[in-house]
Parts: C-alpha cells; sequence; structure tokens
C-alpha cells in the first residue's frame, strides 16, 4: 500500500443498504462518479444485495465496481459502524492511498480530492457545531467530523486497528460528574470496558465520533484539523454560516443537503432544485425508472482554500 503522500490514489466509496433509490439519493451517485470519473468508484453493500447493485452499477460502466461485505455490516446504524471500524474493511483498499467516504445524501460539488489528500490528515470531515444536528446559538465549534462525507488516510486507519490499543471514551464517561456510584459505573463502562479498538469493546459511539474525537485524543500521531480547517472540506449543518467562514466559495462537498438549509444548496447549485425531487427504482433487467425527468449539469468549479495550520486535537 502506498505510504507517501507523492503516491495518491484515492478510492471513492459509496456505501448502498437498498436497490432502491430516490431521486436525489440517485443524483448523488451521478455526482460522484461524474466529477470523480478518473478515480476508482466503488459501491459498498451487503453481501444478499450483490446482483441488485450490480444491476444498479451496471449503467455506469467499468468507472462504477462494487465490493460487498457480510450482511451484518447493513442492518442498521450499529452495523454500519462496525463496518466503518473494521480492518477487513480498510485492508480491501489496500491498494488505495486514501477511501472518501460519499453517502448517498452526500454532494461533490467539485473534484479537489487530490489537494485533499495530499495535506497532513488522517481524517476530515464537515465541522460540527455544540448541539449537533440543532446548532446550539450561539454557533460554536465541537470537532470534526461528520463521516457521510469523509477522506480517510489509510495508513492511519490500520495503524489504529491493527495494534490493540486502549481508546477511552471520556466524553461519556464524565457526563454526569465524578461523584456518586451510578458514575463510578459509568466511568468503569466507558474508560475501562467499551475502551478498545476490537468489538466488542469498541467504544459505544457513532463511527466518525470514534474516528475524529477519540481516536486523536488516544493516538497522536492520527492527525484531525482544527473545524476552521475543515470548513473549506464539507459543510453539513449552518451552510450559510459556513459559505461565509470560507470566503463564500463553496467546499469540495456536502452531507445532508436536503436536511440542512436545502434552499441554500438550490440557490448555490443550478442543477438541484425540483430535479432532485421523485424517487427511483430498478425496473425491468436493471434500469433505472423515474416519476420525473431531471438534467444533471455541472456548477463553477471551485477553489481549494488552503490552510497549512496544524491541527489541535480534541481530548475528551
Amino acid at each position: 500500500m502506498p505510504d507517501k503522500l507523492s503516491a495518491i490514489r484515492p478510492a471513492v466509496v459509496i456505501p448502498l443498504y437498498k436497490p432502491e433509490l430516490s431521486a436525489s439519493e440517485r443524483l448523488s451517485i451521478e455526482r460522484s462518479v461524474d466529477v470523480l470519473a478518473s478515480r476508482s468508484l466503488f459501491i459498498v453493500g451487503p453481501d444478499r444485495l450483490r446482483e441488485a447493485l450490480d444491476a444498479l452499477r451496471r449503467p455506469f460502466g467499468p468507472r462504477l465496481q462494487l465490493k460487498t461485505f457480510p450482511d451484518r455490516y447493513f442492518a442498521g446504524i450499529k452495523g454500519y459502524n462496525a463496518l466503518m471500524r473494521s480492518l477487513d474493511f480498510y485492508r480491501s483498499f489496500a491498494d488505495h492511498s486514501h477511501v472518501l467516504i460519499a453517502q448517498t445524501d452526500a454532494l461533490v460539488i467539485s473534484d479537489q480530492l487530490d489537494p485533499w489528500c495530499a495535506r497532513d490528515w488522517s481524517y476530515i470531515g464537515a465541522p460540527w457545531f455544540v448541539g449537533g444536528s440543532q446548532p446550539r446559538r450561539p454557533l460554536e465549534f465541537f470537532g470534526v467530523g461528520n463521516g457521510g462525507f469523509s477522506l480517510r488516510r489509510l495508513t492511519d486507519f490500520l495503524r489504529v486497528l491493527e495494534t490493540p490499543r486502549r481508546i477511552p471514551n471520556f466524553i461519556k464517561s464524565r457526563a454526569g460528574g465524578s461523584a456518586g456510584f451510578p458514575n463510578l459505573v459509568r466511568r468503569i463502562k466507558h474508560e475501562r470496558i467499551l475502551a478498545y479498538n476490537i468489538e466488542p469493546f469498541f467504544p459505544s459511539s457513532n463511527e466518525d465520533f470514534f474516528w475524529g474525537v477519540l481516536v486523536p485524543a488516544a493516538c497522536p500521531f492520527f492527525r484531525v484539523p482544527r473545524p476552521e480547517d475543515a470548513v473549506a472540506f464539507a459543510f453539513e449543518a449552518e451552510p450559510r454560516h459556513l459559505y461565509a467562514m470560507n470566503g463564500n466559495v463553496l467546499p469540495f462537498g456536502c452531507h445532508a443537503w436536503e436536511k440542512f438549509d436545502p434552499a441554500f444548496w438550490e440557490e448555490q447549485l443550478p442543477f438541484l432544485g425540483h430535479s432532485a425531487r421523485g424517487h427511483l427504482s430498478l425496473g425491468r433487467g436493471g434500469a433505472m425508472t423515474s416519476r420525473r425527468p431531471y438534467q444533471v449539469r455541472h456548477p463553477p468549479r471551485c477553489n481549494c482554500v488552503d490552510n497549512d495550520r496544524r491541527a489541535r486535537t480534541r481530548r475528551g
């Protein structure tokens, strides 16, 4: 596997757990395939849907490949978290330098993949605000970052997973304070039991919180940027605020654009609007059918805002 940033060969991974797509999900895949056409692109899904997902992939031709994994990884959020912390998953892309996760509620806006791969980050996603999906006012950053559109450097991910490590969840263990028996039980649970990098003892958290917050606190080599530096990579919540922070320049991509201020994205990206509404599914022979036709146009190319300040990891 390449271990130098000069040997950049990213894989673009689109996780799917069903063969039926909404129009916006279909649009997301088309954007990933179209904008990042020169890269290795993969649909990743459950073994039981191999034939259906292959039919979905086929119209895109050889640009879009398919990898499947055991069904348990696609049975819900818990299974997906396990997949994104699985050594087998990252080893399956061992001939690549990075993995870009592009879920079907994300959009690639412009091709900034190589410049972001060349930067010295282990993991990067859209910055989080205090309050999560309902950011608290006044707005304050919490950390980095959302996994739905995220870039992962494989050497660092494998380094975390291949060696037994204690990775405590100090955020949860200290949530109720330190006094009293219930807090002692909580601390034991999250600092001594669910506090390792192996199933079933992974911390009780979503996988992006694990990689973005807990791993950097336990592994000094694992570098995550400050939220201010991640703004140019992707937006999620509060896109208008992030757009202003980024000098009125759009980022590499975005996550959950239909959930967080879709009017902003329809203003900025003309190919959206009503074109991303409706429903698509597999018709006979694997053809895609839609209740509403739509066209895909390219937005203006965006420049990657380069900031070379070093990261400060948040510790629990």
